[in-house]
């Protein structure tokens, strides 16, 4: 998929120089190579350091982009922990750029590093963590949404970016859904993951097993204990949990483990739902069941998520189907395994000939030429990219260009049948941009 993209992201670029691509152990070989393959395939060299708990398939993948023909001058392979080895690699001011995976809190301390250290048009792409959630209503189908809540909370263990951390249903259905699941769970299978009749494998390591048993037993304390599994006692298991609160504001971190949290609105409450959700300020996935179609269109336009599963599983994105990143505390952007992932990978030529004559265009001056902004419809009009080519007459041309050859429309993308994909672009609302006095 990227070497065919490849060729449209090319035009009027160059590439960047070396890319650290940083990736994380819950998808040890999907997320590595599709970050070296961005990489590569837009022209930039790699400097890969895989998640600490799982070098050994990153290795062994190395090893086989090397035996495909791959000159190993353009991918090194750099194991090793975050202190050590991630935190000088982005300290590095000859760095073109920073692919990452991981939590927000690390993402955040290397857009700092990079601001600190790296040329200024040094690229970002992060994708993080999220506390995601899935809205239910009382048309919703139970046994389908059933079904697809199991999948989206306790799938590889919860250890998913995607998975559902907080669902929440409407209390005409809420008695009936809460004793499907809790019989649906009863079917769950806990145990080794390589027998085909386990549902819910280990967690990553002894760390992680600590953390999410505290974080439950203190849960069960509280009184807020759902429903509970149980979990062999030899191994790194821990068993899925369901917890009530009484909205996703209670929950103050994602816990990365099968737990998933309930809770309940009215009817009429679905706004401040949207609103509380909003809020907490991440932005990757949201799943929503329904068979009201207005109400699809609602979710779709209030929901700041950067994908959205409509009568479905929340987790999966398929490459070319449905392109996957979030917003806000959820990532930066672009969505990897779309159609604008590659161009982030790439630059514009040079500058230093941009200015085209001695006229300088202050902000005063663009302002006064521009729509009152206060009333709206700027993000919407077709004629935005004239407007800027007149009166900034020649300044900021590239990215002018860059902008022109971006499809600003919805586009809708391949799938199963019966499935509808639809990728959209939308404003970042406020930016704020700083330059010298």
């Amino acid at each position: 998929y990227y070497a065919t993209e490849a060729v449209n992201a090319e035009a009027g670029t160059q590439a960047r120089g070396a890319i650290v691509c940083i990736s994380p152990w819950n998808f040890p070989l999907a997320i590595f190579t599709g970050q070296i393959a961005a990489a590569l395939v837009t022209g930039n060299s790699v400097i890969a350091k895989p998640a600490e708990q799982t070098p050994l398939i990153a290795f062994r993948a190395v090893e086989l982009l090397r035996e495909a023909g791959v000159p190993e001058d353009v991918i090194q392979l750099l194991p090793g922990d975050g202190p050590s080895v991630g935190g000088p690699l982005t300290a590095d001011p000859r760095i073109a750029g920073v692919c990452f995976t991981g939590s927000t809190e690390v993402a955040k301390l290397i857009e700092k590093q990079l601001a600190e250290t790296a040329e200024p048009d040094a690229m970002l792409i992060a994708e993080t963590g999220g506390l995601n959630a899935m809205i239910v209503d009382s048309t919703a189908l139970p046994e389908q949404a059933v079904r697809d809540i199991l999948a989206s909370a306790f799938q590889s263990a919860g250890q998913r970016c995607s998975a559902l951390r907080v669902l929440y249903v409407q209390k005409d259905v809420e008695k009936k859904m809460l004793e499907m699941l809790k019989g649906a769970m009863e079917a769950l299978n806990v145990g080794d993951p390589w027998r085909i009749s386990t549902d819910v494998g280990p967690v990553i390591d002894d760390e992680a097993q600590n953390s999410i048993r505290e974080y439950c037993t203190k849960m069960g304390l509280q009184g807020r204990l759902i429903a509970k599994l149980e979990a062999p006692k030899e191994g790194r298991f821990v068993a899925p949990h369901v917890f009530r609160v009484k909205g996703i504001e209670d929950m103050e971190r994602e816990v990365f483990g099968p737990v998933l949290h309930v809770a309940s609105f009215d009817a009429d409450e679905i706004d401040s739902v949207i609103a509380a959700i909003n809020r907490k300020g991440y932005g990757l996935t949201f799943g929503l069941h329904t068979r009201i179609e207005g109400r699809v269109q609602h979710f779709v336009d209030g929901i700041h998520a950067g994908n959205i599963y409509v009568n479905r599983n929340q987790i999966g994105a398929v490459v070319g189907s449905q392109p996957f990143g979030g917003e806000g505390l959820s990532g930066t952007g672009p969505k990897a395994g779309g159609p604008h992932y590659l161009r982030r990978f790439r630059k514009g030529p040079e500058a230093g000939t941009d200015l085209q004559d001695g006229h300088k265009v202050t902000a005063t001056e663009l302002a006064d030429n521009l729509p009152d902004p206060t009333l709206g419809g700027w993000s919407t009009r077709p004629d935005r990219i004239a407007i800027l080519r007149k009166h900034l007459r020649g300044k900021g041309a590239a990215a002018i260009g860059a902008a022109a050859g971006i499809d600003f429309g919805q586009i809708d993308l391949p799938g199963p049948t019966g499935e509808a994909n639809t990728l959209s672009l939308s404003p970042r609302g406020r930016v704020l941009c700083l330059g010298p006095d």
